[in-house]
């Protein structure tokens, strides 16, 4: 259940594909982002948060690619990947798991994967709350780089609200 709730979602109708058997992603894949895409993006997030992006241009997570329908290790779990996920990222791993179909030329995929190393970048910079706060920054970031692109993402604010809260404190009387 913990790997649901820190998952990263992305939703967006993905369409379903056949199951694929259990496996841990492909990481070799002929179409992994670029070393200069994914050094594009770091930047962008440079300039448009302020943090200190050093490490994640320096060493760069690792990405691997998922079908839906596949099982992944994520955060030490299995989790099916189902269709409404287009993009996980693991903090323990640093790995970013992209779901196929994904291309470098779509500005939607590349926003996923922005959306990614924005996770990467968040726990360096600020003390979160809870598991889930980053959520909300990483909702806005990713909205701002595709808006700056003419492309209105449509996000569902409610439930990118809900997802980014934090458990209340219940102290009893």
């Amino acid at each position: 259940m913990r790997a649901l709730l820190t998952l990263t979602l992305w939703l967006v109708a993905a369409p379903p594909l056949a199951a694929q058997p259990s496996g841990d992603c492909n990481d070799t894949a002929p179409a992994l982002p670029s070393p200069e895409l994914m050094r594009t993006l770091t930047q962008w997030l440079g300039a448009h948060t302020g943090y200190d992006i050093t490490r994640s241009l320096r060493t760069p997570p690792s990405v691997s690619f998922c079908m839906t329908g596949e099982t992944i290790r994520y955060e030490g779990h299995d989790l099916l990947v189902d269709p409404e996920l287009r993009a996980a990222y693991d903090l323990s791993a640093r790995r970013i798991f992209l779901v196929r179909p994904w291309q470098a030329d779509n500005p939607n995929d590349v926003s996923a994967l922005l959306h990614e190393l924005i996770h990467d970048v968040q726990p360096l910079n600020r003390d979160w709350p809870c598991i889930g706060a980053p959520e909300w920054e990483a909702y806005s970031l990713q909205e701002q780089w595709l808006q700056a692109r003419g492309i209105d993402p449509g996000f569902d604010w409610m439930s990118i609200y809900m997802w980014s809260r934090c458990p209340r404190d219940v102290h009893p009387d």
